[in-house]
């Protein structure tokens, strides 16, 4: 059972580990904490603790100061995305690095951009997940009770949900967190792919697409289809 103790455990040895066997990934942690507390979410906190080493990370950085990234990035391969984050790869790893206030919820206006709303603010509570580096605040009781309820929920207010700008992406992600992770759709969850197939056009293609892009592969039509 996956607990408070194991993913921040885990992590923390994780993330030593990835710096002693990565000069240039130790580096690029140092530069991040000079321009502030370094939070890391997602799907990296889930490799850790189970052990793994993830594809990508994900990084949020409590600045807003275009001139502070910069500064702290210039000695880096990095490249800034369409939406305003950086990337940078080292040792086959991609570290995805976000201001806080670029963070969607928090651009959105939906909570005010502090480190314990970042989890408030994920899409699913299977993505409720955030760790600061730099104080050690753990935030995963969200995903944790996921895991234990073995139930996919949405975590925005029902307001917010239209908000997202990618729900087939959204709904790509429902279907492989099934299928990986074993969890069900919640009533609302249900509710929010039925009424996306029901006002889209060729939704099978769409989200064909959509896995493309976000996965790298395409799977066929029937996994969707079936699982209506």
């Amino acid at each position: 059972m996956i607990k408070n103790e194991l993913i921040f455990n885990n992590s923390l040895q994780r993330i030593d580990k990835l710096k002693c066997e990565s000069k240039e990934i130790e580096d690029l942690f140092d530069s991040l904490s000079e321009i502030g507390d370094i939070i890391i979410v997602g799907g990296a906190l889930r490799d850790f603790a189970l052990d793994d080493v993830p594809r990508d990370i994900d990084i949020i950085i409590d600045s807003d100061s275009p001139e502070e990234f910069n500064d702290a990035l210039k000695e880096f391969d990095c490249y800034r995305n369409r939406f305003g984050g950086y990337k940078v790869i080292i040792s086959s790893i991609e570290f995805d690095i976000w201001s806080i206030n670029d963070n969607w919820a928090f651009k959105e206006g939906i909570h005010n951009s502090k480190f314990s709303n970042i989890s408030k603010g994920t899409f699913y509570n299977f993505d409720a997940i955030a760790l600061n580096l730099t104080t050690l605040q753990l935030d995963a009781d969200i995903f944790i009770q996921t895991l234990n309820n073995k139930m996919l929920d949405i975590t925005l207010e029902e307001d917010f949900i239209p908000l997202n700008p990618t729900p087939e992406v959204n709904i790509v992600r429902a279907f492989n967190i099934r299928e990986e992770w074993g969890l069900n759709f919640s009533n609302r969850v249900s509710r929010y792919i039925s009424e996306w197939f029901e006002t889209t056009t060729s939704p099978y293609e769409v989200l064909q697409k959509a896995e493309l892009k976000h996965y790298g592969r395409t799977t066929d039509q029937n996994k969707y289809r079936l699982s209506l």
